[in-house]
């Protein structure tokens, strides 16, 4: 296995990993960061789809099915923005990080996939964590309401796959060019609530927001995962929740109890024991 691969992944997960700091610190909104970082996305992507055609190649059912992906996406990060305001962004990584248990139940639910006891254990085990890690329930406070719309937020990104799965002839490019510009569709159907950045800082946040942390990582991601075997990417994946959580706690000063860091740890170790189940249930079903 190419330690290039490795190094590439680790780079695109550490990029991913400063997007709740920087939501939580810029004064911009949800709308004004969603549209700022999926507009930079598309301005920076859109001339390779334009010049190679790609849109036209494309009939109606594909369209239906970029529509679908962009407005899932968009609804989660809009969701995922709101809980990063609202609970912190170690919180928010940490309630994003359960999207594995989703993923999951929602193959039972639309792919008749069978769940084994050691699988319910481990849904168990996420529960468990999400329990731990929530704060005292009280609506007057914005940490609950965030936790909850993290969920949320995390039910949709596990709903992304099985929705790239079902145009998955489509390639790359397309589908993420698909994604960014029916996902900015959702943000501007909010384009009263837009503010623009009130200072450089905030702008030169955003920027990066919209060029490392979305295209660069994105990019760098795409190519890690699809050569990488599927175990691998999880394990490095799930690194995102200990990095996001070490820069709220030093770059924002975020308290960060013992409580969510065992919450977090019973999270992440509940999805990675699923990986790790379904793909040894994969490689005897190839055997």
């Amino acid at each position: 296995m190419p330690i290039r691969l490795i190094l590439i992944a680790l780079l695109a997960v550490t990029s991913m990993s400063m997007v709740p700091v920087l939501v939580k610190s810029t004064s911009a909104n949800e709308i004004s960061i969603g549209i700022f970082r999926l507009g930079i996305a598309l301005l920076l992507i859109s001339p390779f789809v334009f010049y190679r055609q790609l849109l036209l190649k494309l009939n109606k059912t594909q369209w239906l099915g970029l529509f679908w992906i962009g407005l899932c996406f968009g609804v989660h990060w809009l969701t995922y923005f709101y809980s990063i305001k609202a609970a912190g962004a170690a919180l928010a990584a940490i309630a994003v990080s359960t999207y594995g248990v989703h993923l999951l139940l929602l193959n039972v639910v639309f792919k008749q996939y069978q769940i084994r006891v050691s699988e319910w254990l481990a849904i168990a085990v996420c529960i468990g964590g999400c329990i731990i890690v929530a704060p005292p329930l009280n609506w007057q406070e914005s940490s609950t309401p965030g936790l909850i719309v993290g969920l949320i937020s995390g039910l949709l990104y596990g709903a992304m796959p099985l929705l790239h799965q079902r145009v998955n002839e489509i390639p790359t490019l397309t589908r993420t060019w698909g994604q960014f510009a029916f996902a900015l569709l959702v943000f501007l159907f909010f384009v009263r609530d837009f503010e623009p950045p009130e200072t450089m800082l905030d702008v030169n946040k955003l920027l990066a927001l919209g060029v490392i942390c979305t295209v660069l990582a994105h990019g760098l991601w795409v190519k890690a995962s699809t050569e990488l075997p599927a175990l691998f990417t999880a394990m490095i994946y799930y690194l995102y929740v200990p990095l996001a959580m070490i820069s709220s706690y030093f770059v924002l000063n975020e308290d960060i109890s013992l409580e969510m860091v065992l919450g977090a740890s019973l999270i992440i170790s509940a999805n990675l024991t699923l990986a790790l189940l379904q793909w040894r249930r994969q490689r005897k079903s190839q055997a």
